[in-house]
């Protein structure tokens, strides 16, 4: 099944990143860069994270009372069809998928491509590193088209900026798995493959 294969491969290659960063993933620069950051770190990390809840909240809010909206959204999910839990079953295997995907797409791309860009042995720039780990973070999410590459890589360099001004991995690993989860509360069981043979 896709949702076991993705569960296994991404916590193996997430396993191998924390082996070969020494355990050091969860803090990234925390000398120089953190502290000339630090006086807009906490107002810019609440910001980010009041900003994304207060979007997910309305998004969900609007979907279920509206059915204009409901089907706006049932169309943009067709197209990942293949991917998106119908069944209860299904639904369930996600729900690990999206805290897997948030625990170890944060450790791969931001705690360890971003620390191993700017330390040995390529000693780039913060601000290089971070948008080649977005980049790389949106071209791995290829399957959801041009526009989902591009979003994805945006949303990759918010959580990419949450992590170096808050000096911590557990705020964007928490911002991953709540962006993950909202399909679950923006699809009801068996909804996607009624409106896919509706459709037919």
């Amino acid at each position: 099944m896709t949702y076991q294969r993705i569960l296994a491969i991404e916590w193996a290659a997430s396993l191998l990143a924390w082996m070969a960063s020494r355990t050091r993933l969860f803090f990234i620069w925390p000398s120089a860069q953190r502290d000339s950051m630090q006086r807009i770190g906490t107002s810019f990390v609440i910001g980010v994270v009041a900003a994304m809840t207060f979007g997910f909240a309305l998004q969900i809010v609007l979907t279920r009372r509206s059915s204009k909206t409901q089907e706006k959204v049932l169309k943009a999910f067709q197209r990942l069809a293949f991917i998106l839990p119908v069944t209860r079953q299904e639904r369930t295997w996600f729900l690990m998928v999206s805290i897997t995907a948030g625990i170890c797409e944060e450790i791969l791309y931001r705690g360890f491509l971003m620390r191993y860009l700017a330390d040995n042995p390529w000693h780039l720039q913060l601000w290089i590193a971070l948008a080649i780990a977005s980049f790389a973070f949106g071209m791995a999410h290829g399957y959801q088209g041009l526009s989902g590459i591009i979003g994805t890589a945006i949303i990759g360099g918010v959580l990419a900026l949450v992590f170096v001004v808050s000096g911590n991995l557990w705020f964007p690993i928490a911002l991953h798995v709540a962006t993950d989860l909202r399909v679950l509360f923006l699809l009801r069981p068996g909804e996607l493959a009624f409106e896919t043979s509706r459709n037919r």
